[in-house]
């Protein structure tokens, strides 16, 4: 499970996750908070997508487990709802994005 720690300003993870160079890159160009991408991994579904990767995202059961992991904060990170990650076979985070 994912450790968040919360304050006034809002919600930031204690990054556990390896991104790649273009993860990263991307998750900057999207405006997509780690927190969200560890998120994702804790508690999305995963669909296999080819070549052993897998996407991961979330579902309205997802979320709901999600949501009430954070409790009254979830409100705050309703936007982020249809972003998805797509993970290595080694758990490495190969990018991140939107859907639409």
């Amino acid at each position: 499970m994912i450790a968040f720690d919360i304050d006034d300003a809002g919600i930031h993870t204690r990054g556990r996750s390896s991104l790649t160079r273009h993860a990263r890159q991307r998750m900057k160009d999207r405006s997509i908070p780690l927190s969200i991408i560890e998120a994702l991994l804790d508690f999305g579904e995963r669909m296999p997508c080819g070549n052993g990767t897998e996407t991961c995202f979330f579902t309205k059961k997802s979320w709901r487990h999600f949501a009430a992991y954070l409790g009254l904060e979830a409100r705050y990170f309703e936007r982020y709802r249809s972003v998805y990650v797509v993970v290595a076979n080694d758990g490495e985070v190969i990018t991140t994005c939107w859907r639409h």
